[in-house]
């Protein structure tokens, strides 16, 4: 690679020089008319023009090794498609009666991502009411795939609803219908594998940890479920999806239920995850939208809240906050030197992606489902909470 770093600052220097000993040499070439004494030390204006143009032909060729690229996705807070969720949806029949009135804002980006706090074991039977044990109708799976969710994180409380089979069924299921998983699995090693979501050549990439296994609060661990105490396999992670990743987001499900501000084990484990390389963290599990960080240069949201959620009993848990995240990526083309291209060539020199901006869509829920953007006095309520006084963030 040092190589191609030395190409890059010397090759378009050869090229200009080449350029202008070209120039000389078409003035002087006798068999273009011209006498090759008839370059003199102060340039004629025509000669100057024609130089110019050259320069300018030289630039805009550098220019078109480089490519910028853009992607964006929308990060949501908890997802509940159980319980009186699916009672509604029941009663409508129609599962995308949860996602309708936020269609405008996810299909105005490249794809979406949240945590999915309802496994499916196959059965289409739910409790209405009255359960913290949920089981999402496999038919509800509808919305997230029409609306483009392309990865969720299943590292949270409710992973093990449906036991160990409930959960292997679950990751079946969404990798059948498109969607990637991540924080839970079979094992350890799958709980903690991270997942890619490639957009426009931009790689993003996903963690998914929880500060519990079952919903006991934390006090059982099992091989299930990535924790949150677990920081070497945090790091470890991080560090190996450093050469692989553009940016790098850690979903992070912890925290004390109904509060505005996050807890000293959220703020350790998500200031080691920055510390570690981590680009962002997004965290749930609250229920209530909690208070955000700038960390080192990284942003740190502790809880987005509820996105689609049965929690009408009071005001804060029908609130929740949606992130537009935008990223941008530049790659510079390696040029190649008397033969064919390598695949570092072909593919360009990797640049992690910058954030570009977050735009801070609050949101109501409705009818003990269906969240909808917050209108301009909602919207402050919301932001005013948790003390945020700019939007978008930079």
């Amino acid at each position: 690679m040092k190589r191609y770093n030395l190409l890059k600052i010397f090759l378009p220097i050869l090229f200009v020089i080449a350029l202008i000993l070209g120039f000389i040499q078409h003035k002087a070439d006798p068999y273009l008319g011209q006498n090759r004494y008839e370059i003199k030390n102060s340039p004629s204006q025509s000669q100057g023009d024609e130089f110019q143009y050259y320069i300018n032909k030289a630039n805009e060729l550098a220019g078109k090794n480089n490519s910028e690229t853009t992607a964006s996705f929308l990060a949501v807070g908890d997802i509940m498609l159980s319980r009186n969720v699916a009672g509604t949806i029941k009663k409508a029949n129609d599962p995308l009666l949860p996602f309708s009135r936020m269609a405008d804002e996810l299909k105005a980006v490249d794809f979406s991502v949240g945590n999915l706090e309802s496994p499916m074991s196959g059965s289409e039977y739910f409790n209405p009411s009255g359960t913290m044990v949920f089981n999402m109708p496999t038919a509800n799976i509808k919305g997230l795939v029409d609306y483009n969710f392309k990865l969720v994180t299943l590292a949270n409380n409710h992973a093990l609803d449906q036991g160990l089979k409930g959960l292997e069924f679950t990751k079946k299921f969404l990798a059948g219908n498109n969607i990637k998983a991540v924080g839970a699995g079979k094992n350890l090693n799958e709980a903690w594998q991270p997942a890619v979501v490639e957009q426009n050549g931009i790689k993003i990439c996903f963690l998914g940890v929880s500060y519990a296994s079952v919903n006991d609060n934390g006090k059982t661990t099992n091989d299930y479920v990535a924790r949150i105490e677990d920081i070497e396999n945090l790091k470890s992670k991080i560090e190996n999806l450093k050469s692989l990743c553009d940016f790098t987001a850690v979903l992070m499900h912890a925290g004390t239920e109904y509060t505005t501000k996050p807890n000293q084990v959220q703020e350790n484990f998500a200031h080691a995850a920055i510390d570690d390389g981590a680009d962002m963290v997004i965290g749930s599990h609250p229920h209530w939208v909690q208070s955000v960080e700038k960390y080192n240069g990284k942003y740190i949201f502790y809880s987005l809240g509820n996105f689609i959620f049965d929690q009408e009993w009071s005001k804060e848990t029908k609130e929740g906050l949606v992130l537009k995240i935008t990223l941008k990526s530049s790659k510079q083309k390696n040029p190649t030197i008397g033969g064919a291209a390598s695949l570092d060539d072909l593919q360009g020199t990797r640049i992690k992606a910058t954030l570009e901006n977050i735009d801070l869509i609050p949101v109501i829920i409705e009818n003990y489902s269906t969240p909808r953007p917050a209108n301009q006095e909602e919207t402050k309520s919301i932001l005013d909470k948790i003390g945020i006084t700019q939007n978008p963030l930079k």
